[in-house]
């Protein structure tokens, strides 16, 4: 019995030994885990290192940093600009230089003196037209006529009678009312036939249309024998293309960059190596409620006919030069609705400051407010210090 219970506590320790040193395998393998996953100690960052130092709102280039051989420092300048606004544009041919020829009544078409393209003078004819209404317009001037002189041989018949004591004053004057009256007559008719365009000395021929303006055949639409009856249609149309209009919108917001004299130059589509300079003419008084935008119209001299009514192109408004701080567009960082940029306050140490732009000319931002003439700042890679 005694050798069983001594065989069974050897059991027993074996056992226990065993246990125990998986159990010590175990608790090493999770100290070993523990030990892998332990972070390092953080050890004090060098400033020295970082390539900017931020302290507030000023940015600190430490002596080592990269960004010392990269970064370039500018002035703030004054200088002369002259600001300019683009608009669309469109050619259009000056109303005073433009004009539709109608029939001043229908008729019958006996010749035609010009064609299309011809350039004409004031007054020269056009073309020639036969009208019943117009012989009886000079069929009218020619009794009125006849009546006249046939009262003025009665007048002076009674005017001799009465001198002589044969015919009462009161006979007289009934012939010099009448007489009156023949003047009247004969000047409507006369003055009908201006109206019409014809005159006393050319009764009895065709009513001869002559160019109200002078300049080039630009619409033709008539031919020889034709018959016209609507003397609201232009059978042509002479236009003075020597000088034409542009005409342009401007945006609300622009309507105080625009004035009568102001310089401006256009560039057509049709020709967008060439610019045409002329000048505002007439800046609108009246507001297109649903656009928003003031017509402005220029004038422009088109002696070599590029200007070509329809055209379209775009129009630069030139601003009187004026004196502006400036610097390169490349200095500004924008920053939701602040523009920024970074100013020189010592070696190496820029402040954040935000700035006041107008428009862009030629790469120089134009500064309204936040700066002063020769002021440094960061004119180029800016946008590494935000």
């Amino acid at each position: 019995m005694d050798i069983r219970m001594n065989c069974r506590n050897e059991c027993l320790d074996a056992h226990s030994r065993l246990t125990f040193a998986k159990t010590a395998v175990v608790l090493f393998a999770l100290a070993s885990g523990l030990a892998c996953h332990a972070k390092p100690p953080v050890e004090a960052e060098d400033p020295s290192a970082r390539a900017v130092v931020i302290e507030g709102k000023y940015r600190v280039i430490p002596e080592q940093s990269p960004l010392r051989a990269r970064l370039k420092v500018a002035p703030v300048s004054s200088t002369t600009i002259q600001k300019h606004l683009s608009v669309p544009a469109a050619v259009q041919a000056d109303p005073a230089r433009f004009a539709s020829v109608s029939p001043p009544l229908s008729g019958r078409v006996t010749s035609v003196y010009v064609s299309l393209g011809d350039t004409v003078s004031k007054g020269q004819a056009l073309f020639s037209l036969d009208s019943p209404d117009l012989i009886s317009a000079q069929s009218d001037y020619l009794k009125a006529a006849s009546a006249r002189a046939q009262a003025e041989r009665v007048l002076a018949r009674q005017t001799d009678l009465s001198a002589h004591g044969i015919a009462a004053q009161r006979e007289v004057e009934q012939a010099q009312t009448e007489l009156d009256l023949c003047d009247r007559e004969l000047h409507r008719t006369s003055l009908r036939l201006r109206l019409l365009g014809s005159d006393t000395n050319s009764i009895g021929k065709p009513l001869v249309i002559r160019a109200p303006i002078q300049g080039r055949v630009v619409e033709f639409k008539i031919a020889q024998g034709e018959m016209l009856n609507d003397v609201s249609t232009a059978v042509m149309s002479i236009a003075d293309l020597s000088e034409v209009w542009i005409t342009a919108n401007v945006q609300e917001v622009d309507a105080r960059r625009v004035h009568v004299g102001q310089a401006a130059s256009i560039s057509l589509i049709a020709y967008p190596e060439k610019r045409f300079e002329g000048t505002v003419h007439v800046v609108g008084d009246l507001l297109n409620p649903e656009t928003r935008t003031l017509s402005v119209t220029l004038l422009f001299k088109n002696g070599d006919r590029h200007l070509k009514p329809g055209m379209f192109g775009t129009v630069d408004f030139l601003a009187d030069p004026e004196s502006a701080l400036v610097v390169d567009t490349s200095a500004v960082v924008h920053t939701g609705h602040d523009n920024q940029v970074f100013v020189e306050v010592a070696p190496w140490r820029f402040e954040v400051r935000t700035v006041q732009l107008d428009t862009s000319i030629d790469g120089k931002a134009i500064v309204l407010a936040g700066l002063k003439a020769g002021e440094k700042v960061v004119a180029q890679d800016a946008v590494v210090l935000q």
